[in-house]
């Protein structure tokens, strides 16, 4: 038995009385795997992947999802008053309007690369909103008052947008405010002049000088549809610089106008002229004050267009 025992241990020590190597290499690295397991390493784990790209916000993004919110909220308005009262020619007019303008708007986000995903979460949130804080619009003039008043802060907002952005976005309020107008809640302009107010007076004493001429070269119901329209534009003229227009020096009429033909093609085309140069009125680097003065005077143009049969458009004098 003595002799079995000493034979046994033979087999684990070398000639000097040592274990041999290669027990002293599992045991080192026993001793290791044992230090790093106590150390917090998990081996019946995988590794964890490499953490996604963080996406990088596109240009105008936040202003763009912001402006898609409101227009989602203002064609559910539009759907609700359609409901309530039937057929309303205008309400639906402005529908088609709203919903170009969401295209448009949507296709700029999606095509910067913004993920469907965070539009919907944006449309979604005011909804939410909505209807937590105010009450449904189901009447015409319900939805003046909605069309009338773009979110506070939106002026703001703008003048940090990209050039086209601003363009974009600042002829879709001046629609915004010319729906309003039309569905008979009155766009007053700021009695505090802004910074563009002579870029917007320079624009008005045109008009004005260009519906005499209409008026007068005009017979039966154009004439009273010409003298309507002067008045509104001496209102304007008046609101926007305070005094009565007056002829401006210099300024001629494109072309002769000797006709109730000719008038009603002068009325149109000064109309024309003026919505599609509204936005360059604000200057390159307009004031938030400007933005919001130069849509208003806009909108009370387009306003008077419509009665010339020139339809209200989604971006009035924008590229799209």
């Amino acid at each position: 038995m003595e002799g079995d025992t000493r034979g046994r241990g033979s087999r684990v020590l070398d000639g000097l009385g040592r274990p041999p190597r290669r027990l002293l290499v599992l045991g080192a690295g026993a001793a290791a795997l044992a230090l790093l397991v106590d150390g917090g390493l998990r081996l019946d784990v995988p590794r964890r992947p490499a953490p996604a790209p963080t996406r990088r916000p596109a240009a105008d993004e936040q202003l763009l999802l912001e402006a898609v919110a409101d227009l989602d909220e203002i064609v559910a308005a539009e759907d609700d008053v359609l409901s309530a009262t039937g057929s309303d020619t205008l309400v639906r007019r402005l529908r088609a309007l709203n919903r170009d303008q969401l295209r448009v708007l949507r296709g700029r986000l999606t095509n910067a690369g913004v993920p469907t995903s965070v539009i919907e979460a944006a449309v979604t949130a005011r909804t939410t909103s909505a209807r937590r804080t105010s009450a449904p619009v189901r009447t015409r003039s319900a939805l003046a008052t909605l069309l009338a008043a773009p979110a506070a802060g939106r002026w703001e907002a703008l003048t940090t947008a990209t050039d086209d952005a601003r363009e974009l976005l600042a002829a879709a309020y001046a629609q915004r405010l010319a729906a309003a107008a039309l569905l008979g809640h009155p766009v007053e302009i700021s009695t505090t002049p802004s910074p563009a107010r002579p870029a917007v007076v320079a624009r008005t004493q045109p008009l004005v000088y260009a519906f005499e001429v209409v008026a007068a070269q005009s017979a039966g119901s154009q004439r009273r549809r010409a003298e309507a329209t002067l008045a509104e534009l001496n209102r304007l003229a008046l609101a926007v610089s305070g005094t009565a227009s007056t002829t401006p020096a210099g300024w001629a009429l494109p072309f002769p106008v000797t006709t109730p033909e000719a008038a009603r093609r002068l009325a149109t085309a000064v109309l024309r002229s003026a919505v599609d140069g509204a936005t360059a009125a604000a200057g390159d680097r307009p004031t938030p004050a400007s933005l919001e003065d130069v849509a208003r005077w806009s909108a009370n143009v387009q306003a008077l267009a419509v009665d010339w049969d020139l339809p209200l458009t989604a971006f009035p004098g924008a590229d799209a």
